[in-house]
């Protein structure tokens, strides 16, 4: 059942940054450290690797157009599918299974608001914030000059979002609605422009 409490039930941890944030990284570490402490620990991220998952990332790669409300309602499907599946996120944290989740919804509201109303994007979510909330999400906090940086050395394609500009509304959008939910949910800001040993350090104590 959503927003279960059973004493064996797994922790969902969500990390949340702009890209080149060094998410992926940090999410490996925490995984690796908590599998260290006996704890059953998955990894996943958003878009899921589902269906619905796999047209998003057609879209953010721009081989499909969608409108802007079309990409959001698609993140909202694939986010619900990715939760209430077959397998889904929710089925294991009852296993007492402690998911790691590479972006949420605070993405959604982050980036969707570049072109809509970040309320319209949060109203969408609601049935999701209220039934599905992270235990604790981790928010890798950095400059947008260091983002492209990073960026820029993967030598892959840039994606829809990863500019300059975009990344750095998407940054205060972060912290706008982390400002807005800070008082019912547990956000932990995280300065990310470190060494990966002194982010590692400081997302450990977390736990």
């Amino acid at each position: 059942m959503p927003n279960s409490t059973s004493d064996h039930r797994g922790q969902f941890i969500v990390f949340e940054g702009i890209d080149g944030s060094g998410k992926s990284t940090q999410v490996q570490l925490l995984a690796d450290y908590l599998t260290l402490l006996g704890k059953k620990v998955f990894i996943t991220r958003e878009p899921s690797p589902g269906n619905i998952g796999q047209l998003i990332r057609k879209g953010l790669r721009k081989e499909l157009v969608f409108t802007e409300a079309t990409l959001a309602a698609l993140f909202l499907a694939d986010r619900i599918d990715h939760l209430e599946g077959q397998d889904g996120i929710w089925q294991m944290l009852e296993e007492g299974i402690t998911v790691i989740c590479d972006r949420y919804f605070w993405s959604s509201f982050s980036y969707h608001a570049l072109g809509l109303p970040m309320e319209w994007v949060i109203s969408i979510h609601q049935r999701i914030i209220d039934l599905y909330p992270p235990d604790i999400t981790i928010f890798l906090d950095i400059d947008v000059e260091t983002s492209m940086k990073r960026i820029g050395t993967r030598g892959e394609e840039t994606e829809l979002f990863e500019n300059r500009t975009t990344l750095t509304k998407v940054r205060n959008n972060y912290l706008k609605v982390f400002e807005k939910y800070a008082d019912d949910h547990h956000i932990e800001v995280i300065k990310a422009d470190r060494t990966v040993d002194e982010i590692k350090a400081d997302i450990s104590a977390l736990f």
